[in-house]
């Protein structure tokens, strides 16, 4: 089933932007949107309307409304209405331009709400393309605590009641950041995965016997973010089922890796035991991740000198 969202949540939810006037505001709620595409109408004002379709955002700049303004009025309703016929979404306009009356007046006919910015059209587009890229992409739920460690968007999972919770409240008082805990929201971005959190959740942890925690509040605003990319997955698991697992590679040779929306995300297993400090381990794991993105496998590294060594070299 496809996904649609409002023009108002289009409109208010711009994070870096906000419209310094809606037109036909009426209209907000029943406009919807379910394409992550922006367009720019350019041709279809000259009566090429073949890349137009319906429930896409129409971005109107410099070109767009000084266009218009040379039209007949005649001219302007004909184009105009044909435009509306072919989408009724949301009218976008930039650079703090005015709306043509021709185009309020065919708004208002067609349903259409127009919202009204001041920052220029590259910016304008870009922050429209991420949102609406996000609020439409595919979107999953996974059982775990997503953080940020040095940059790293890391889940760590595993059977209730090992630690996840735990582990992720002390990244935290080190000095890292909560992304989700519990349920962690997946939504898949061009080429990789992003991870947030429910509002139910949001910037909170819940550890057994204490209860609920807001980590924003008792941390500090800088110790949550509300998304982050996911790079890692880590699988914590008790040691005698780590032992036993005949899957497991002790030296993690050959990286596994889990498939979210046909993206593969790196996993690595960690025993959990007695004494054995998980949120430092994680640290180090993210830090081994970030030498690999740089070209250097420590594991690897060490088989190589190894085999010299055995070879006599």
């Amino acid at each position: 089933m496809t996904k649609e969202i409002t023009a108002r949540s289009i409109v208010c939810g711009l994070p870096r932007i906000t419209p310094q006037e809606v037109i036909c505001e009426e209209f907000l709620d029943t406009a919807v949107v379910n394409s992550a595409r922006v367009q720019r109408p350019g041709l279809a004002l000259a009566g090429c309307m073949h890349h137009i379709r319906r429930n896409r955002v129409q971005l109107f700049g410099d070109t767009e409304i000084n266009y218009i303004l040379t039209l007949s009025e005649e001219g302007k309703r004909d184009i105009l209405a044909e435009l509306a016929q072919h989408n009724s979404s949301l009218y976008v306009i930039s650079k703090a331009l005015s709306a043509p009356s021709a185009l309020i007046e065919t708004a208002s006919r067609f349903s259409i709400p127009i919202a009204l910015f001041n920052e220029h059209t590259m910016q304008v587009y870009n922050e429209l393309a991420y949102h609406l890229e996000y609020a439409l992409a595919e979107e999953t739920v996974m059982q775990g605590v997503c953080v940020e460690v040095y940059g790293t968007g890391i889940i760590i999972v595993g059977k209730s009641g090992i630690g996840k919770s735990e582990c992720a409240l002390e990244l935290i008082k080190r000095g890292h950041r909560l992304v989700a805990d519990d349920i962690v929201t997946l939504r898949r971005m061009q080429h990789y995965i992003v991870a947030s959190c429910g509002e139910v959740l949001l910037n909170r942890i819940e550890l057994r016997g204490v209860g609920v925690l807001d980590i924003s509040k008792m941390f500090g605003i800088t110790s949550v973010r509300c998304r982050k990319q996911v790079d890692l997955i880590i699988k914590l698991m008790d040691y005698a089922e780590w032992n036993d697992d005949t899957t497991v590679d002790r030296l993690n040779t050959a990286e596994t890796h889990e498939e979210i929306f046909g993206v593969p995300i790196p996993v690595t297993r960690c025993p959990v035991s007695p004494g054995r400090n998980m949120s430092e381990i994680v640290e180090l794991v993210a830090k081994n991740h970030i030498l690999k993105i740089k070209g250097y496998d420590a594991t690897k590294e060490f088989l190589t000198q190894v085999n010299k060594t055995a070879n006599g070299e």
